[in-house]
């Protein structure tokens, strides 16, 4: 018995049949999930593209699905292989592209120069699509996105468990390559599964889709090397919320100007959260804790049990809890999420507490910026660990971090890589400069910092720097802390 699709893949479906599609990037996980999505509905007329040739085709694809192990990349890859479409690799890149009637393109698909056809043909009226376009097309049940320059993905994380523990059909999805793209749940959602998407900035560029609830975490200048100013920046961004109608909702930070001016020319009507303030809709803290507003508020909980401290695990809580709250999960379901989440790996998580000494992990700090957010996060006496690659840097590069470090509680800096000399220079010009140890390594630093360490005090790895130089990525050097911690020697019963 042949099974027909949903009628919102069907009407996709019409459109796209007859008409000459183009594929760019198969090798990626957008390409390829575009591919097979295609191919699995019963389109033919399929021509992909791919900058590298076929010698090192497999290899790309391994690099690029982290969400498959080796054993489903290298079916990807056989069933990509053996696929009715016709390639064009290498050198043949783009080869007959003036000819397509829909191209389908990676997010990041305009950073690239040889991607000029591409743009051309856009010129000419022809269709780009995407795999985000698909996701609206043809999802059968309501949506949520989420974005914002920084913590997006922790929000999306805290909104789905929510749900989850609420009972509420969901599928979840990033925007990286260790997602599995939302496209492979369909045949298990129905009109009642939500889909929880974390957005980028190049996601939205020319997206003529909005979710039914937009989630706008905090905007700063960041990517401006795509967009060309801050302002086409918050263009891009505001996307989000641009193509919402009347039924929808928009829940967006009232403490960030930039996000607050979203709510001007928005159909949708909006929901706020804030740290520094109360809001007659959404969230806000009150008094240290976190409240749903309305009459009477209804409580959540008190940022102290927040396991993850500082402003901005605050204000994803307040973010998460208000987009929540729309979707029926109530204060204390948010609460027992918020309770028992210890942040994301590599992304500034409480990784382990042993003896009264906290460990937390912030890896993804590549950049000074990032850094600093962790430092001034931190509440409680610290022990930082920092450095490692950063190319044609200088020590003016991480005044950032150094600024933050002025108005810390912390007690030593231990530096490791290729910068330890630059850092050591910039934190040597502080009014009060902290101990700085070269420790070199990761675990001569984490090693001397647990030695040092008080019952009460914490240890932070946010390095402020790349990995490259000692750590295959930024990945490898979370993994190896949170290992190191394990293998340190037992305190008890020594002085300290």
């Amino acid at each position: 018995m042949t099974v027909r699709p949903p009628a919102r893949v069907r009407a996709v479906l019409e459109q796209l049949q007859g008409r000459r599609i183009h594929v760019l990037g198969p090798s990626g996980t957008e390409g390829s999930a575009v591919t097979e999505f295609l191919l699995n509905h019963g389109i033919r007329e399929i021509t992909v593209h791919d900058l590298e040739p076929p010698a090192r085709f497999d290899e790309t694809l391994r690099r690029t699905h982290c969400w498959l192990d080796s054993e489903g990349q290298a079916r990807l890859a056989a069933r990509l292989r053996a696929a009715p479409i016709a390639w064009r690799q290498g050198d043949r890149y783009l080869e007959g592209i003036e000819d397509a009637g829909v191209i389908f393109v990676p997010q990041s698909w305009f950073r690239h120069p040889e991607n000029a056809p591409v743009r051309a043909a856009a010129s000419r009226g022809v269709r780009l699509s995407s795999m985000t376009h698909l996701f609206f097309e043809v999802w059968p049940g309501p949506t949520l996105g989420v974005t914002g320059t920084n913590g997006k993905f922790t929000v999306v994380t805290l909104i789905a468990a929510m749900m989850e523990a609420a009972g509420v059909p969901l599928v979840v999805s990033g925007n990286d390559r260790t997602h599995v793209p939302a496209l492979y749940s369909l045949d298990g959602a129905d009109d009642t599964t939500w889909l929880v998407l974390e957005i980028s900035n190049r996601q939205l560029l020319g997206l003529p889709y909005s979710p039914h609830i937009a989630v706008v975490t905090n905007i700063s200048p960041n990517h401006l090397d795509d967009h060309g100013s801050l302002e086409a920046y918050v263009e891009a961004k505001r996307t989000i919320v641009r193509h919402q109608g009347t039924a929808d909702i928009a829940v967006l930070n009232a403490d960030d100007p930039l996000v607050e001016g979203m709510a001007d020319g928005a159909a949708s009507s909006v929901r706020w959260f804030s740290r520094h303030r109360p809001v007659a809709t959404g969230a806000h803290l009150d008094g240290g804790r976190i409240v749903l507003a309305g009459v009477p508020p209804r409580p959540v909980l008190e940022v102290g049990d927040l396991a993850v401290p500082g402003a901005h695990m605050q204000e994803n809580a307040l973010a998460a809890a208000a987009a929540a709250a729309l979707v029926g999960v109530g204060p204390g379901t948010i609460a027992s999420v918020l309770r028992a989440f210890r942040g994301l790996p590599y992304r500034f998580r409480l990784a382990a507490e042993r003896e009264g000494v906290a460990f937390y992990e912030d890896s993804l700090a590549t950049n000074p910026a990032a850094a600093a957010a962790a430092i001034r996060s931190m509440v409680r006496p610290f022990r930082l660990i920092a450095g490692g690659l950063r190319r044609d840097a200088r020590a003016d590069d991480f005044h950032p971090m150094v600024r933050a470090l002025e108005d810390a509680p912390v007690r030593a800096v231990y530096l490791i890589g290729s910068t330890a000399a630059l850092l050591a220079d910039a934190i040597g010009g502080m009014a009060v400069p902290p101990r700085v140890s070269q420790a070199g390594t990761l675990e001569a630093a984490i090693a001397a910092a647990w030695d040092a360490a008080s019952p009460g005090d914490a240890i932070l790895l946010s390095p402020g720097c790349e990995s490259f130089d000692q750590f295959a990525d930024y990945r490898q050097r979370g993994d190896r802390f949170c290992r190191l911690i394990d293998a340190l020697p037992a305190r008890a019963g020594r002085q300290v």
